[in-house]
């Protein structure tokens, strides 16, 4: 992952970058295993310091927080938690879609369900009996026109 940490007027110096890189990689190893880049920019506003955080996850998925507050690392954890809260909702956005698709496949009904049952078998060597009847198959999908 590639990590930009930036000041606006003010200086950054290496234990905070460590304390970002450490942060961002325990939040995104829960969540997302990789990412692409993110980008970590200090700003003074009047007596707080804000903290703004983009990170882009992959194709499609970037994820941005902004806090603000007394001192620089308290800014930069209240950013950081928003980023773990979306990271967090998304991924379950994406896991509960899924559980979704597997129990209306399970629950739904099954035209397997509505054939008759195979028939028993009258000798060796004999040729399969099968059977016709008339019964009416309810319509399985739902076709909206």
């Amino acid at each position: 992952m590639q990590l930009t940490v930036a000041g606006k007027q003010i200086d950054t110096g290496a234990r905070l970058r460590q304390h970002v890189e450490a942060s961002l990689d325990a939040i995104l190893g829960k969540y997302f295993k990789t990412a692409i880049e993110a980008h970590v920019v200090f700003s003074k506003q009047a007596h707080l310091i804000r903290a703004e955080v983009s990170v882009h996850i992959g194709r499609g998925i970037a994820v941005n927080a902004s806090a603000s507050a007394a001192e620089i690392y308290a800014a930069y954890d209240a950013a950081a938690e928003r980023i773990a809260k979306q990271m967090r909702r998304y991924k379950r956005r994406l896991r509960d879609h899924h559980a979704q698709a597997r129990e209306a496949s399970e629950v739904s009904e099954r035209a397997e369900d509505y054939l008759s049952p195979p028939p028993v078998e009258q000798g060796e060597g004999g040729p399969a009996v099968v059977t016709e009847g008339s019964s009416e198959l309810p319509n399985l999908t739902s076709v909206r026109r």
